[in-house]
């Protein structure tokens, strides 16, 4: 038993003054002592013990009870798998205990490991002061916005089936609606590498900073940081614009931009990303982090074939299914293909339908506003029904679909 573990044992009365309780396991003495150094540095932060990796959950509450900010450091370096499992253990037992992993391995596959299993922060030995006093300086800071009453926002991925669906205009206007009709707080993504056409769509002056350089400032990222990148819209609706030159940045971690869009969530009822049609690092990164994926086709057998290759990829990949939602874009009762035909041959449910206003919506776009409300009736109420959908008021119809014959059916 440690010195520390003993003190606080016996001054239990100081509870209420210890902020941030720090608890190790399986770290190597050396990395111990260093992060001990470190996290002393930190008023009202104390390193509580250093325990094996047999630890039970019920112990690491026990040890952090006393703290209002309680923070386990797994050290990965006895075992990328071993250590997954743990961490795994601790986040579905422990509450209110943030996840930390230590590690000398800085490989993107590695830090993902840990991202997934639960560890919001990913330290890199020998530690860095100031990434270390980051760390402890979000974790606080989550936990205020939690007792404040702020939750995390859900994040939303609008990726087309391919080019020239109409996803960024969908990505647009129920950005709008989730603001002007339903009184939410939004931020609107484009996740576009280069030449993003959010802004434009809005009538907006691009921003001289965009997402990605966002994503490349995230070892400092906070709420003053993030307000210097933000586009504003007369509506209320908060944008981060794509850069508008090619090739402005180099590549972007897929860890990095997770992080950045979970520390968005944090801030706003809804993230509403606008990806590039495809399944590339960075788009693969967004979709890991929403909470529901929304794949956009219109009633076409191309794009009918790629919405059944990614839907069979992702969950492959341990996307939840019960998570992608398929968005009919300009449904119209003249249409080759019908919703029925679509459905059976995708063999799910569609649940968001929106009424052909191509015209409509290739005016707003050249005269660089949204779409008015009183252009085409059939569209509002669509948004309103997808937009209440995604806000949790509408569980959706799912209905049976036969097996697709014919040629729908070659997709089978």
């Amino acid at each position: 038993m440690t010195s520390s573990t003993l003190n606080l044992k016996m001054d239990r009365s100081k509870a209420a003054k210890l902020r941030i309780g720090v608890l190790c396991i399986n770290m190597d003495p050396g990395s111990r002592a260093a992060l001990e150094s470190l996290v002393v540095e930190t008023p009202g932060t104390h390193l509580v013990d250093n325990v094996d990796r047999h630890v039970v959950p019920r112990e690491v509450s026990r040890l952090l009870e006393p703290f209002q900010h309680r923070i386990c450091v797994i050290d990965f370096d006895t075992g990328l798998e071993e250590s997954c499992r743990l961490a795994e253990r601790i986040r579905d037992n422990c509450e209110r205990v943030a996840l930390f992993a230590a590690s000398s391995d800085s490989q993107s596959s590695s830090i993902i490991s840990a991202m997934r299993a639960g560890c919001t922060e990913y330290l890199i030995k020998p530690f860095d002061p100031d990434r270390v006093a980051s760390a402890l300086a979000h974790i606080e800071a989550r936990r205020h916005m939690k007792d404040q009453g702020v939750g995390t926002g859900k994040i939303v991925t609008i990726m087309g089936a391919k080019g020239g669906m109409g996803a960024t205009s969908l990505a647009t206007h129920l950005a709008l609606t989730l603001v002007q009709r339903h009184q939410q707080k939004v931020l609107l993504v484009d996740q576009h590498h280069a030449l993003g056409d959010v802004s434009l769509y809005l009538g907006l002056t691009r921003h001289q900073y965009s997402f990605y350089e966002l994503v490349h400032n995230t070892d400092r990222l906070d709420e003053e940081l993030l307000q210097g990148f933000l586009l504003h819209h007369d509506s209320g609706l908060h944008v981060l614009d794509s850069p508008e030159v090619l090739d402005s940045f180099p590549h972007a971690s897929p860890e990095a931009i997770e992080h950045t869009l979970a520390f968005l969530a944090e801030h706003y009822q809804f993230v509403i990303i606008d990806a590039a049609p495809g399944i590339s690092d960075d788009s693969a990164a967004a979709i890991r982090q929403s909470d529901k994926l929304q794949i956009v086709l219109t009633p076409e057998l191309p794009a009918i074939r790629n919405v059944l290759r990614w839907v069979e990829y992702l969950i492959g990949m341990q996307y939840p299914e019960n998570c992608i939602d398929i968005v009919l874009n300009r449904v119209a009762k003249n249409s080759p293909l019908n919703e029925h035909e679509i459905e059976s041959a995708l063999r799910r449910p569609i649940p968001v339908k929106i009424p052909n206003s191509y015209d409509e919506f290739a005016k707003a776009i050249n005269a660089g506003a949204p779409l008015a409300q009183g252009r085409n009736a059939a569209v509002p109420p669509a948004l309103d029904k997808w937009a209440d959908r995604l806000m949790g008021e509408g569980s959706g119809n799912a209905v049976r679909t036969k097996p697709a014959r014919g040629w729908l059916g070659l997709f089978g």
